[in-house]
């Protein structure tokens, strides 16, 4: 029995160390959403936080411009380990949605025990669970935050989602060869690393954000957008939680011709959200919607921050 689970272990750690460069395995969030099961809702990521010994996930998050942690949930750990709570930077506040958050400033978080990520990460006060440190196994899994795209400036991520794993990398040590590339922008260049893919329908050319976050949709838009390419009646209506706050989301049925560069995509559905709270930001930044994992889900995608391009894996015939 021992020999069988040396060899399992043993397989596992080729699978995940292909052609020399590494990889980290994640797991998915499945849960209902409005009474309809949804198996892969957003992808986590098992982490380790400075020095303390309990074993942490976080969401990989792609929509959003810093990391995050959950103040209620880290703030659990201040009095036992005060070097983390010295960490934190109450002067010096950034914005998560629409709430002025402090940092927690030189943060190390290890991905899969392979990837070291240094970061300032916004604490998002008030929120999340506290967790009760001292009768808490550490082999009880806490969901501490979300890693987002500061963690990968100048890196290449690798994301195989049919295997479940992610890796980070330096450019110079990542074989390109195998995939076809678009290239991107960033949302504001210096500023803001998330990413915009050229996107066309009917014709027209856009720009669509590509979030991690935005796992349930194929594409989601502001109302106007989404019944510019679309019929107009409604196939699918869902209540989601969005960072704490419920909301109802609209889907319809595209009918126009949509492409990714030169990959036609098939008819989608498109959500909207009919109190047009975000409308702002989408154009104000001459965005037409996001995009997600859920387009992607039987590719490799490669995202090369450093040379703004993204790639899908070729398939081998």
């Amino acid at each position: 029995m021992k020999r069988l689970v040396f060899i399992i272990a043993a397989l596992v750690l080729l699978l995940n160390k292909a052609n020399g460069q590494e990889f980290a395995e994640f797991k998915w969030v499945n849960d209902s959403v409005s009474g309809r099961y949804i198996e892969k809702l957003a992808i986590l990521l098992p982490v380790q936080i400075d020095n303390l010994p309990n074993r942490f996930l976080m969401q990989l998050d792609l929509g959003s411009n810093q990391t995050v942690i959950r103040g209620n949930t880290i703030g659990s750990f201040y009095q036992k380990y005060p070097d983390l709570k010295s960490k934190l930077d109450t002067i010096n506040l950034c914005k998560v949605q629409t709430h002025e958050c402090p940092h927690i400033n030189d943060l190390n978080v290890k991905i899969g025990g392979v990837f070291d990520c240094n970061v300032n990460a916004a604490c998002f006060q008030g929120y999340g669970v506290k967790v009760p440190v001292d009768s808490l196994s550490t082999e009880v899994e806490i969901l501490i935050g979300s890693i987002g795209v500061d963690a990968l400036k100048n890196k290449i991520l690798i994301i195989d989602y049919p295997n479940n794993r992610m890796s980070i990398a330096n450019p110079s040590a990542v074989d390109v060869s195998e995939y076809s590339f678009i290239p991107y922008q960033f949302l504001k260049e210096n500023e803001d690393n998330r990413l915009l893919l050229p996107f066309s329908a009917n014709g027209q050319d856009f720009r669509v954000m590509f979030d991690t976050g935005a796992s349930m949709f194929q594409l989601s838009a502001p109302e106007k957008n989404a019944k510019m390419i679309c019929d107009s009646q409604a196939v699918d209506s869902l209540l989601i939680n969005s960072w704490g706050e419920k909301k109802k989301i609209i889907g319809l049925e595209s009918n126009v011709e949509l492409r990714f560069g030169e990959k036609v995509l098939p008819q989608l559905k498109v959500y909207y959200d009919p109190s047009n709270k975000y409308d702002f930001f989408y154009e104000s930044n001459n965005i037409f919607g996001l995009t997600g994992n859920a387009l992607f889900l039987n590719n490799v995608i490669m995202i090369d921050y450093q040379n703004k391009r993204f790639g899908i894996k070729k398939s081998i015939n």
